[in-house]
Protein backbone atom coordinates (compact mmCIF):
# COMPACT_ATOMS: atom_id res chain seq x y z
CA UNK A 1 0.00 0.00 0.00
CA UNK A 2 2.74 1.92 0.70
CA UNK A 3 4.66 1.50 -2.37
CA UNK A 4 1.59 2.49 -4.60
CA UNK A 5 1.02 5.97 -2.15
CA UNK A 6 3.18 7.81 -5.16
CA UNK A 7 1.94 6.40 -8.13
CA UNK A 8 -2.15 7.33 -6.24
CA UNK A 9 -0.60 11.25 -6.12
CA UNK A 10 0.65 11.73 -9.24
CA UNK A 11 -2.62 10.10 -10.57
CA UNK A 12 -4.53 12.39 -9.08
CA UNK A 13 -2.53 15.67 -9.75
CA UNK A 14 -2.68 14.97 -13.36
CA UNK A 15 -6.49 14.08 -12.92
CA UNK A 16 -6.67 17.64 -11.40
CA UNK A 17 -4.27 19.47 -13.55
CA UNK A 18 -7.20 20.90 -15.78
CA UNK A 19 -8.38 22.94 -12.82
CA UNK A 20 -5.10 25.14 -13.30
CA UNK A 21 -5.44 25.18 -17.21
CA UNK A 22 -6.87 28.75 -18.46
CA UNK A 23 -7.65 29.34 -22.17
CA UNK A 24 -8.85 32.36 -23.82
CA UNK A 25 -10.49 29.58 -26.19
CA UNK A 26 -12.61 28.23 -22.97
CA UNK A 27 -15.62 30.87 -22.89
CA UNK A 28 -19.55 31.41 -23.37
CA UNK A 29 -20.35 31.51 -27.03
CA UNK A 30 -22.11 34.78 -26.41
CA UNK A 31 -18.75 36.11 -24.61
CA UNK A 32 -16.77 35.40 -28.00
CA UNK A 33 -15.97 38.79 -29.84
CA UNK A 34 -15.71 39.28 -32.92
CA UNK A 35 -13.54 37.82 -35.50
CA UNK A 36 -10.32 40.12 -36.22
CA UNK A 37 -10.15 42.29 -39.08
CA UNK A 38 -6.63 42.28 -41.38
CA UNK A 39 -3.85 44.38 -42.16
CA UNK A 40 -1.88 43.29 -45.32
CA UNK A 41 1.77 42.98 -43.82
CA UNK A 42 3.51 44.45 -47.02
CA UNK A 43 0.40 43.94 -48.76
CA UNK A 44 -0.18 40.16 -49.98
CA UNK A 45 3.41 39.25 -49.85
CA UNK A 46 2.58 35.60 -50.23
CA UNK A 47 0.96 35.77 -53.64
CA UNK A 48 2.87 38.87 -55.12
CA UNK A 49 6.38 40.73 -54.10
CA UNK A 50 6.18 42.68 -51.01
CA UNK A 51 5.54 46.48 -50.83
CA UNK A 52 4.48 46.61 -54.63
CA UNK A 53 1.24 47.64 -56.19
CA UNK A 54 0.89 44.28 -57.17
CA UNK A 55 0.79 42.88 -53.41
CA UNK A 56 -1.32 45.76 -52.47
CA UNK A 57 -3.98 45.38 -55.30
CA UNK A 58 -4.21 41.32 -54.54
CA UNK A 59 -4.84 42.11 -50.05
CA UNK A 60 -7.11 44.22 -51.80
CA UNK A 61 -8.41 41.49 -53.66
CA UNK A 62 -8.56 39.06 -50.63
CA UNK A 63 -10.69 42.07 -48.51
CA UNK A 64 -8.17 43.19 -46.03
CA UNK A 65 -9.24 46.22 -43.07
CA UNK A 66 -5.92 48.08 -44.00
CA UNK A 67 -2.83 47.95 -45.66
CA UNK A 68 0.23 47.82 -44.12
CA UNK A 69 3.58 48.98 -45.19
CA UNK A 70 7.30 50.62 -44.75
CA UNK A 71 8.50 54.40 -45.96
CA UNK A 72 11.66 55.40 -46.68
CA UNK A 73 12.03 58.80 -48.08
CA UNK A 74 14.83 59.42 -51.34
CA UNK A 75 17.85 61.91 -51.38
CA UNK A 76 15.59 63.45 -53.20
CA UNK A 77 12.09 64.19 -51.17
CA UNK A 78 10.28 61.40 -52.36
CA UNK A 79 8.69 59.07 -49.93
CA UNK A 80 8.71 55.01 -51.44
CA UNK A 81 7.32 51.82 -50.26
CA UNK A 82 10.59 49.39 -48.89
CA UNK A 83 11.57 47.14 -45.89
CA UNK A 84 14.89 46.70 -45.80
CA UNK A 85 17.15 49.51 -45.00
CA UNK A 86 19.37 48.40 -48.36
CA UNK A 87 17.75 47.33 -52.18
CA UNK A 88 19.70 44.28 -51.82
CA UNK A 89 16.93 41.45 -51.09
CA UNK A 90 14.23 42.96 -53.26
CA UNK A 91 15.72 44.73 -55.93
CA UNK A 92 18.36 43.90 -58.96
CA UNK A 93 20.62 46.24 -57.86
CA UNK A 94 23.23 43.37 -57.73
CA UNK A 95 23.15 43.29 -61.35
CA UNK A 96 22.92 47.13 -62.22
CA UNK A 97 24.75 48.54 -60.13
CA UNK A 98 26.65 46.04 -57.99
CA UNK A 99 29.15 48.79 -56.57
CA UNK A 100 26.50 50.65 -54.29
CA UNK A 101 24.45 47.69 -53.43
CA UNK A 102 24.91 47.34 -50.09
CA UNK A 103 23.88 51.79 -49.52
CA UNK A 104 21.04 52.48 -47.70
CA UNK A 105 18.19 52.59 -50.15
CA UNK A 106 16.95 56.49 -49.23
CA UNK A 107 20.58 57.33 -50.06
CA UNK A 108 19.34 57.41 -53.86
CA UNK A 109 17.52 59.77 -55.87
CA UNK A 110 13.75 58.57 -57.22
CA UNK A 111 14.91 58.48 -60.97
CA UNK A 112 17.53 55.68 -60.28
CA UNK A 113 15.16 53.74 -57.66
CA UNK A 114 11.87 53.77 -60.26
CA UNK A 115 13.75 52.07 -62.38
CA UNK A 116 14.87 49.26 -60.62
CA UNK A 117 13.30 45.56 -60.98
CA UNK A 118 10.91 44.76 -57.53
CA UNK A 119 9.78 41.62 -58.56
CA UNK A 120 12.39 39.08 -60.02
CA UNK A 121 13.16 38.11 -56.97
CA UNK A 122 10.13 37.30 -55.65
CA UNK A 123 9.87 34.46 -58.25
CA UNK A 124 13.57 33.43 -57.65
CA UNK A 125 13.61 33.38 -54.04
CA UNK A 126 10.05 32.43 -52.97
CA UNK A 127 9.97 33.74 -49.59
CA UNK A 128 7.41 31.76 -48.61
CA UNK A 129 7.74 27.65 -48.25
CA UNK A 130 4.14 27.11 -48.46
CA UNK A 131 3.53 29.48 -51.21
CA UNK A 132 0.66 28.48 -54.32
CA UNK A 133 1.62 28.58 -57.82
CA UNK A 134 1.20 31.96 -59.42
CA UNK A 135 -0.67 31.65 -62.65
CA UNK A 136 1.18 32.85 -66.03
CA UNK A 137 -0.88 36.23 -65.60
CA UNK A 138 0.36 36.87 -61.97
CA UNK A 139 4.23 35.38 -62.87
CA UNK A 140 4.37 38.29 -65.71
CA UNK A 141 2.85 40.76 -63.82
CA UNK A 142 5.13 39.45 -60.97
CA UNK A 143 8.45 40.01 -63.16
CA UNK A 144 7.71 43.73 -64.06
CA UNK A 145 6.79 45.25 -60.54
CA UNK A 146 8.90 48.21 -59.59
CA UNK A 147 9.08 50.24 -56.55
CA UNK A 148 6.06 52.35 -55.80
CA UNK A 149 5.62 56.01 -53.86
CA UNK A 150 3.93 56.58 -51.33
CA UNK A 151 1.13 58.35 -53.17
CA UNK A 152 0.50 55.56 -55.45
CA UNK A 153 -0.52 53.32 -52.12
CA UNK A 154 -2.44 56.54 -50.74
CA UNK A 155 -4.47 56.66 -54.37
CA UNK A 156 -5.57 53.05 -54.09
CA UNK A 157 -6.04 52.91 -50.13
CA UNK A 158 -8.45 56.33 -50.96
CA UNK A 159 -10.50 54.41 -53.93
CA UNK A 160 -10.99 51.16 -52.11
CA UNK A 161 -11.37 52.97 -48.44
CA UNK A 162 -8.67 50.79 -46.82
CA UNK A 163 -6.82 52.00 -44.10
CA UNK A 164 -2.83 52.68 -43.97
CA UNK A 165 -0.66 51.67 -41.10
CA UNK A 166 2.92 52.11 -41.51
CA UNK A 167 6.28 52.62 -40.38
CA UNK A 168 8.50 55.25 -40.71
CA UNK A 169 12.53 54.93 -41.36
CA UNK A 170 14.49 57.99 -40.54
CA UNK A 171 16.95 58.89 -42.74
CA UNK A 172 21.02 58.96 -41.44
CA UNK A 173 21.98 62.02 -40.43
CA UNK A 174 23.65 63.58 -43.73
CA UNK A 175 20.58 62.84 -45.45
CA UNK A 176 19.23 66.53 -46.64
CA UNK A 177 15.74 65.56 -45.87
CA UNK A 178 16.67 63.88 -41.94
CA UNK A 179 15.10 66.73 -39.78
CA UNK A 180 12.08 67.15 -42.17
CA UNK A 181 11.40 63.48 -43.12
CA UNK A 182 8.22 63.44 -41.05
CA UNK A 183 6.58 66.81 -42.46
CA UNK A 184 7.30 65.41 -46.24
CA UNK A 185 5.32 62.46 -45.22
CA UNK A 186 2.35 64.42 -43.79
CA UNK A 187 2.91 66.98 -46.74
CA UNK A 188 2.55 63.79 -49.50
CA UNK A 189 -0.47 62.46 -47.31
CA UNK A 190 -2.60 66.07 -47.19
CA UNK A 191 -1.92 66.60 -50.85
CA UNK A 192 -3.33 62.84 -51.67
CA UNK A 193 -6.57 64.16 -50.47
CA UNK A 194 -6.81 60.61 -48.07
CA UNK A 195 -9.76 60.64 -46.05
CA UNK A 196 -7.80 61.65 -42.65
CA UNK A 197 -8.94 58.83 -40.44
CA UNK A 198 -7.95 55.81 -42.65
CA UNK A 199 -4.19 57.08 -42.12
CA UNK A 200 -2.99 55.01 -38.89
CA UNK A 201 0.21 57.04 -37.78
CA UNK A 202 2.58 55.16 -35.78
CA UNK A 203 5.70 56.80 -35.97
CA UNK A 204 6.56 58.76 -32.87
CA UNK A 205 8.82 61.13 -34.50
CA UNK A 206 7.01 64.63 -34.07
CA UNK A 207 3.49 63.85 -32.76
CA UNK A 208 2.90 66.91 -31.30
CA UNK A 209 3.41 68.67 -35.47
CA UNK A 210 1.09 65.73 -37.03
CA UNK A 211 -1.44 66.18 -34.26
CA UNK A 212 -1.80 70.10 -35.38
CA UNK A 213 -1.03 70.25 -39.01
CA UNK A 214 -3.51 66.61 -39.61
CA UNK A 215 -5.97 66.26 -36.84
CA UNK A 216 -7.93 63.88 -38.35
CA UNK A 217 -4.64 60.93 -38.18
CA UNK A 218 -5.36 57.98 -35.92
CA UNK A 219 -1.90 57.58 -34.01
CA UNK A 220 -0.78 54.35 -32.72
CA UNK A 221 1.32 53.24 -30.24
CA UNK A 222 3.82 50.97 -28.94
CA UNK A 223 3.07 48.62 -25.66
CA UNK A 224 4.13 51.21 -23.43
CA UNK A 225 2.72 51.34 -20.17
CA UNK A 226 -0.93 52.69 -19.94
CA UNK A 227 0.14 56.24 -17.92
CA UNK A 228 2.08 57.07 -21.25
CA UNK A 229 -0.07 56.08 -23.76
CA UNK A 230 -2.61 58.37 -21.83
CA UNK A 231 -0.87 61.04 -21.71
CA UNK A 232 0.12 60.92 -25.60
CA UNK A 233 -3.43 60.68 -25.90
CA UNK A 234 -3.02 57.05 -28.04
CA UNK A 235 -6.13 54.49 -27.93
CA UNK A 236 -4.79 52.32 -30.48
CA UNK A 237 -1.26 49.96 -30.12
CA UNK A 238 0.55 47.49 -32.63
CA UNK A 239 1.89 45.31 -30.49
CA UNK A 240 4.36 42.20 -31.82
CA UNK A 241 2.68 39.04 -30.74
CA UNK A 242 5.11 37.32 -28.46
CA UNK A 243 4.98 40.69 -25.96
CA UNK A 244 1.65 41.16 -25.88
CA UNK A 245 1.02 37.49 -24.39
CA UNK A 246 3.64 37.77 -22.61
CA UNK A 247 3.36 40.58 -20.72
CA UNK A 248 -0.51 39.93 -20.49
CA UNK A 249 -3.64 42.07 -22.17
CA UNK A 250 -5.60 42.26 -19.18
CA UNK A 251 -5.29 45.56 -18.29
CA UNK A 252 -5.03 47.04 -22.27
CA UNK A 253 -8.52 45.47 -22.68
CA UNK A 254 -9.85 46.77 -19.35
CA UNK A 255 -8.68 50.36 -20.51
CA UNK A 256 -10.35 49.92 -23.89
CA UNK A 257 -7.28 50.05 -25.76
CA UNK A 258 -7.66 48.67 -29.76
CA UNK A 259 -4.84 46.28 -30.37
CA UNK A 260 -3.39 45.30 -33.51
CA UNK A 261 -1.04 42.18 -33.61
CA UNK A 262 1.70 41.49 -35.59
CA UNK A 263 2.34 39.21 -37.34
CA UNK A 264 -0.14 37.29 -36.71
CA UNK A 265 0.17 33.72 -39.92
CA UNK A 266 -0.97 30.82 -37.97
CA UNK A 267 -4.77 29.84 -37.51
CA UNK A 268 -3.52 28.78 -34.03
CA UNK A 269 -2.25 31.76 -33.11
CA UNK A 270 -5.24 34.06 -35.12
CA UNK A 271 -7.61 31.77 -32.96
CA UNK A 272 -6.07 33.14 -29.97
CA UNK A 273 -6.30 36.45 -30.45
CA UNK A 274 -9.72 36.04 -31.79
CA UNK A 275 -10.97 34.33 -28.43
CA UNK A 276 -8.60 37.18 -26.80
CA UNK A 277 -11.05 39.71 -28.23
CA UNK A 278 -8.03 41.70 -30.39
CA UNK A 279 -9.63 43.57 -32.60
CA UNK A 280 -6.94 43.20 -35.66
CA UNK A 281 -3.95 41.50 -36.61
CA UNK A 282 -0.93 42.13 -39.30
CA UNK A 283 -1.01 39.04 -41.86
CA UNK A 284 1.29 37.67 -44.57
CA UNK A 285 -1.46 35.03 -45.41
CA UNK A 286 -5.08 36.79 -45.76
CA UNK A 287 -6.65 34.25 -47.77
CA UNK A 288 -5.60 31.17 -45.01
CA UNK A 289 -6.84 33.20 -42.20
CA UNK A 290 -9.80 34.17 -44.05
CA UNK A 291 -11.11 30.94 -44.12
CA UNK A 292 -11.56 30.17 -40.26
CA UNK A 293 -15.10 30.73 -39.48
CA UNK A 294 -14.55 29.59 -35.62
CA UNK A 295 -11.74 29.70 -33.07
CA UNK A 296 -10.01 26.11 -33.22
CA UNK A 297 -10.16 24.59 -29.84
CA UNK A 298 -13.39 27.00 -28.16
CA UNK A 299 -15.14 25.45 -26.11
CA UNK A 300 -18.16 26.32 -23.14
CA UNK A 301 -16.47 25.62 -20.10
CA UNK A 302 -19.59 22.91 -19.20
CA UNK A 303 -17.85 20.91 -22.45
CA UNK A 304 -14.78 21.17 -21.40
CA UNK A 305 -15.60 19.96 -17.72
CA UNK A 306 -17.50 17.36 -20.01
CA UNK A 307 -14.44 16.22 -22.10
CA UNK A 308 -12.29 16.38 -18.68
CA UNK A 309 -14.14 14.30 -16.73
CA UNK A 310 -14.55 11.80 -19.29
CA UNK A 311 -11.26 11.26 -20.02
CA UNK A 312 -10.65 11.52 -16.04
CA UNK A 313 -13.48 8.47 -16.09
CA UNK A 314 -12.24 6.12 -18.97
CA UNK A 315 -8.18 5.73 -17.97
CA UNK A 316 -9.26 5.45 -14.19
CA UNK A 317 -11.62 2.59 -15.74
CA UNK A 318 -8.67 0.92 -17.73
CA UNK A 319 -5.97 1.76 -14.96
CA UNK A 320 -8.18 -0.46 -12.59
CA UNK A 321 -8.38 -2.87 -15.06
CA UNK A 322 -5.04 -3.55 -15.12
CA UNK A 323 -4.27 -3.45 -11.93
CA UNK A 324 -7.15 -5.94 -11.13
CA UNK A 325 -5.77 -7.91 -13.79
CA UNK A 326 -2.11 -8.20 -12.09
CA UNK A 327 -3.44 -8.43 -8.71
CA UNK A 328 -5.54 -11.69 -10.08
CA UNK A 329 -2.12 -13.26 -11.60
CA UNK A 330 -0.12 -12.49 -8.49
CA UNK A 331 -3.01 -14.40 -6.36
CA UNK A 332 -2.74 -17.43 -8.43
CA UNK A 333 1.00 -17.47 -8.80
CA UNK A 334 1.04 -17.82 -4.62
CA UNK A 335 -2.42 -20.10 -4.59
CA UNK A 336 -1.72 -22.69 -7.07
CA UNK A 337 -0.19 -25.67 -5.31
CA UNK A 338 3.32 -26.22 -6.20
CA UNK A 339 4.07 -23.03 -7.92
CA UNK A 340 6.09 -21.49 -5.28
CA UNK A 341 8.49 -25.00 -5.22
CA UNK A 342 8.44 -25.31 -9.07
CA UNK A 343 9.98 -21.19 -8.66
CA UNK A 344 11.92 -22.38 -5.56
CA UNK A 345 13.32 -24.86 -8.03
CA UNK A 346 14.20 -22.53 -10.89
CA UNK A 347 15.52 -20.51 -8.80
CA UNK A 348 18.36 -23.09 -7.30
CA UNK A 349 18.84 -24.28 -10.55
CA UNK A 350 20.32 -20.72 -11.52
CA UNK A 351 22.07 -20.00 -8.74
CA UNK A 352 23.92 -23.36 -9.02
CA UNK A 353 24.72 -22.99 -12.74
CA UNK A 354 26.28 -19.31 -11.85
CA UNK A 355 28.32 -21.08 -8.90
Amino acid sequence: MVIGLPFVIVLLFLYMMPLGIQSPCIQDKEKLGPKPVFFGHRGAPMVAPENTMMSFEKAVEQGVYGLETDIHISYDRVPFLMHDHDLKRTTNIKEVMPSVSSNRSDSFKWDFLSTLNAGEWFLKDKPFYDMKPLSKADRERARNQKIPKLQSLLDLAQKEKKFVLFDLTPPPPKHPYRNTFVRVVVSVILASKIEPHLIFWLPAFDRDYVRVKAPGFQHVGRLHSLEKLSKENIRIINVDYKELFYNGLRDYKAANITINLYVVNKPWLFSLAWCSRIHSVTTDNVKLLSEIDRPHFFMTPRYYMFIWLLIDVISAVLISAIFSFHCIQLLNIHFVPGTLKKQEAIFRGWAGKEQ
